[in-house]
C-alpha cells in the first residue's frame, strides 16, 4: 500500500468528478487505502444522496478493492500525541478532530496522504502529503 485516500477525492471519485477519476486510476496500481474516518464521512455521504441504496452499492464495491485501515490502540496513541504536540504549540485541535485520526492512520501505516485539504494538515510534524495537481 503506498497512499492513503482523504475523503475530498473519495466522495468526488465516486460521484465520476473527471478531474479525480484520472489520479485514484493513477494511484491504484501502487496501492490505496482509506481510513475508518474516511469510511464514517463517505458513508454520511451516501445517507444523504438523492438515491441512498445505490451510493451505498458504489460505495461497497470500492471498498471491495480499496482497504480501510482500522482505529487501532497504536493510531490512537499517535493520535493522541499528535494533539498534544499541535497544543503544546497553540495550533487547532478540536475543529480538526476526525482529520487529526486521519493524519495519525497516515503516520502509523508510513503513507502519504492524498488530500486536497493541505491547511488541516501542513502544520503536522514530519507528515507526508501528496497534493494531487
Amino acid at each position: 500500500m503506498a497512499y492513503l485516500l482523504d475523503s475530498n477525492l473519495v466522495i468526488p471519485y465516486l460521484a465520476d468528478d473527471p478531474a479525480t477519476v484520472p489520479l485514484i486510476e493513477r494511484l491504484a496500481p501502487e496501492g490505496i487505502a482509506i481510513s475508518i474516518i474516511t469510511y464514517l464521512e463517505v458513508y454520511q455521504g451516501t445517507l444523504r444522496s438523492a438515491d441512498p441504496e445505490r451510493a451505498q452499492e458504489q460505495f461497497e464495491r470500492f471498498l471491495a478493492v480499496v482497504p480501510t485501515l482500522s482505529l487501532s490502540p497504536a493510531v490512537a496513541r499517535r493520535c493522541a500525541r499528535l494533539r498534544e504536540d499541535l497544543k503544546g504549540r497553540g495550533r487547532r485541535v478540536r475543529d480538526r478532530a476526525l482529520d487529526l485520526v486521519i493524519a495519525a492512520t497516515a503516520l502509523e501505516h508510513g503513507l502519504p496522504l492524498v488530500t486536497r485539504n493541505l491547511a488541516d494538515y501542513e502544520d503536522i510534524p514530519e507528515f507526508s502529503l501528496y497534493q494531487p495537481s
